[in-house]
């Protein structure tokens, strides 16, 4: 290939990255050449797609999806994007096992082949809005067919982030819920009003959102979350935990969720080097440890390997509480 080839390919990929998008080869010429490049500089997420491999691997998998959808919807302008691709786009927290494929709006029957990366849903796009120049459904459908489409633990961060990050209510979500109900949908919408039910703003990231379902699901639901403590080195700063268990005596039993996100994402780290955020968080739990309650840690490997949360929380001494009677008592 020749330099000035070389050149126009990276003024491509430059000017898809500051749009926030996967470039689409504008000629069968650059496209062969994109293909070429294939596995050592650029990635293809998708046919047609492609994107610089060192930046695609500082993504995670939510801003890979919108930079997905961002291009196919240049490809295609007529398209209407939903369920949880939709909500990607509207910046609410996402299990990101649902982001493997593209949702899409259809009027013709679903289609879910395996295999496939763009999944149609039979969903009317009636009302769609315009997000940043891509056409979804409605917040408020967007929200209601994702906790229809899943089960609890993935549910619970949609929910909360619905509530927190777009304003919607409780009972606004589980009126437009019940409006959905039908003979053959039993089990869905009882998850999903049981999901809104137990759906708390306060949730600060997906990850503790999916924690507190388990946690919850498995009779350890926390007494408060976002608890705040007084640095006890500086009275005018504060530290907050994931979580707070109470114990008798009012004694307390603190919880966070580790994650690999916190020491590498540039928008968490805001101008910190890894090795300074765990040195940062390294002090903080110094000072925690000063007040003297327990502190456990855990992963969202942990998380989701069954069972394993609530033995850990067993063995911290956590009274584990009856179990939600919804789990048994499903109506389908």
């Amino acid at each position: 290939m020749s330099h000035s080839n070389d050149q126009r390919i990276d003024q491509l990929l430059t000017q898809a990255e500051q749009e926030g998008r996967c470039l689409i080869p504008p000629s069968t010429a650059i496209r062969k050449a994109l293909l070429r490049r294939t596995g050592s500089t650029v990635v293809s997420p998708l046919p047609g797609l492609f994107a610089r491999k060192a930046r695609w691997e500082e993504l995670n998998r939510a801003q890979r999806h919108c930079e997905i959808i961002r291009a196919l919807a240049i490809a295609h302008p007529d398209w209407t994007f939903c369920s949880y691709s939709a909500a990607c786009l509207l910046g609410l927290e996402v299990s990101w096992r649902h982001l493997n494929v593209v949702h899409l709006c259809s009027s013709t029957k679903p289609s879910a082949r395996p295999g496939t990366r763009i999944q149609r849903h039979q969903i009317e796009p009636v009302g769609a809005i315009d997000q940043g120049g891509i056409s979804i459904t409605p917040p408020i459908q967007t929200v209601t067919d994702c906790l229809l489409q899943t089960g609890f633990a993935n549910g619970m961060p949609i929910a909360d982030s619905a509530i927190s990050k777009l304003g919607l209510t409780r009972g606004r979500l589980m009126e437009e819920v019940e409006k959905r109900a039908g003979a053959r949908n039993g089990r869905a919408v009882a998850t999903a009003l049981t999901t809104l039910q137990y759906a708390d703003a306060r949730a600060e990231s997906g990850g503790e959102s999916v924690a507190r379902a388990v946690m919850i699901e498995t009779g350890f639901a926390p007494d408060q979350l976002q608890y705040e403590l007084t640095d006890p080195f500086d009275s005018t700063k504060s530290m907050r935990t994931d979580f707070v268990w109470e114990r008798q005596a009012k004694e307390l039993t603190l919880g966070e969720l580790d994650g690999l996100i916190k020491y590498t994402d540039q928008t968490i780290l805001a101008g910190q080097t890894t090795a300074e955020a765990l040195v940062a968080e390294r002090q903080r739990e110094a000072h925690l440890s000063i007040y003297g309650h327990p502190l456990v840690r855990f992963t969202m490997g942990e998380v989701r390997s069954s069972g394993t949360l609530a033995k850990k929380l067993q063995t911290a001494g956590i009274r584990q509480t009856a179990l939600p009677t919804w789990l048994n008592d499903v109506k389908l």
